[in-house]
């Protein structure tokens, strides 16, 4: 049995759907900001401070990708080339840390 659309002993060609690929990372960047934003309002509801701030943050980092690589089923480069897990799990640290820093600074001083 080969895969749909070849013929018996031809070789197989990937189809790559780059549409679908940026759609994936617009998705997982979305939810990638949202994470920032929410640990950012808990952690300063929390009180949290100094290393340990910064600790929650990478706590949930850490937590969304690795539910988001369990929901592709640990299989990253099936849904978006050019990264492996530790490239995804790195991917959006930066961006997501500057919403953390300004949500978890104005929930601290608002508490």
């Amino acid at each position: 049995p080969g895969q749909a659309g070849t013929a018996p002993g031809e070789d197989s060609m990937e189809v790559f759907d780059m549409h679908a690929q940026m759609q994936n990372m617009q998705k997982m960047e979305s939810i990638r900001s949202f994470m920032g934003i929410v640990s950012g309002c808990c952690a300063g509801i929390l009180g949290l401070t100094d290393i340990r701030g910064i600790a929650f943050f990478v706590t949930m980092h850490l937590l969304v990708n690795g539910c988001l690589l369990g929901r592709v089923g640990g299989n990253i480069d099936k849904y978006r080339k050019g990264t492996g897990k530790v490239g995804f799990i790195m991917e959006g640290a930066q961006s997501s840390f500057m919403s953390f820093m300004l949500f978890w600074t104005l929930f601290y001083c608002l508490v």
